[in-house]
């Protein structure tokens, strides 16, 4: 429960920074528009100020990637101790191996309770559960950054194509107000924060796509094993309603019609882990050492007819 509360809290105090953020630059990109459509330089000391918010925010953004980055790897870790758990099923546990020494028949009904206690099922419903959190995040995220990239970039065009109308205001109607080298020492820094800007929102919005790949990546793994997990037990897909994880439709969807296949998940996987390891190298260097502990380290259940259990 606690776990369940901690995790919830960080989505909740992630997701209140970023909203914070979006006001930030959605202030920037107001400049931009505004001074792409009205053919006017902003004031010097406004562009200053915007200039220097959006260098003061950038350890802050860090910040908070990385934290979604660790709820990610995260949540991977979670996923391989409910793997590796239920390939360790039919080892008997040190309680179970004490009650051996008195009774094999009492140690063997032990085990098959153990087996059919819906315990393990119920961690990998909280596992979509927090999964269906994080993509709902991410993906606010991204979709924002992507919107405001795809507006910001089609007003620095405009801005750009129009700087000779923009030269000739400053210079005025006899070119007595302001002198070339003055018109451009004005337009040059304005070009380069705007530019700056619109290239930030295009990094941020790669960084929530490789965050969203390796997400999606663990996800059908986790989907996967429920199946698996589900099946060994004799309780179906119970649960597995879409309108339950309503962030992860596509694929529930795609779990509970029988599209979701083995077929080429270990190659996404590889790719997702890789971008996610260079874009996030501590958090997947954790990861790594957590796996190296016998802690993670995902691998599909080496259950036999595993295969022929999903392509049902």
């Amino acid at each position: 429960m606690a776990a369940n509360q901690n995790f919830d809290s960080e989505i909740e105090r992630i997701g209140g920074l970023l909203t914070g953020m979006r006001e930030a630059l959605g202030e920037v990109g107001a400049l931009l528009a505004e001074t792409a459509r009205g053919f006017n330089l902003p004031d010097e000391e406004r562009l200053a100020a915007q200039a220097d918010r959006l260098t003061a925010a950038m350890p802050e953004r860090q910040a908070i990637e990385a934290a979604m980055a660790r709820l990610v790897a995260n949540l991977s870790d979670e996923i391989g101790i409910c793997a590796r758990q239920f390939d360790d099923r039919e080892v008997p546990t040190r309680f179970e191996t004490l009650i051996g020494y008195v009774s094999g028949a009492a140690r063997h009904r032990r085990q098959q309770a153990r087996w059919r206690s819906p315990a393990p099922l119920d961690r990998l419903g909280e596992l979509l559960r927090r999964a269906d959190l994080l993509a709902g995040l991410i993906r606010r995220e991204r979709d924002f950054l992507i919107g405001q990239r795809r507006e910001s970039e089609g007003d620095l065009i405009t801005f750009v194509d129009h700087r000779p109308e923009m030269a000739e205001k400053l210079r005025g109607g006899d070119g007595a107000a302001m002198t070339g080298m003055e018109v451009i020492g004005r337009t040059e820094p304005a070009i380069k924060v705007f530019q700056d800007f619109v290239t930030g929102l295009n990094a941020k919005a790669g960084s929530c796509n490789i965050l969203l790949h390796k997400l999606m990546a663990d996800t059908e793994n986790l989907l996967i094993l429920y199946r698996v997990v589900a099946d060994a037990g004799g309780r179906g897909d119970a649960g597995l309603k879409p309108e339950l994880y309503p962030h992860l439709v596509p694929e529930i969807e795609r779990f509970t019609s029988g599209m979701l296949t083995l077929h080429g998940l270990d190659r996404r996987r590889d790719r997702a882990d890789q971008a996610f390891a260079e874009r996030f190298p501590a958090e997947a260097a954790g990861e790594a050492v957590k796996g190296e502990a016998g802690q993670t380290g995902f691998r599909l259940p080496t259950i036999s007819g595993l295969r022929a259990v999903w392509s049902r």
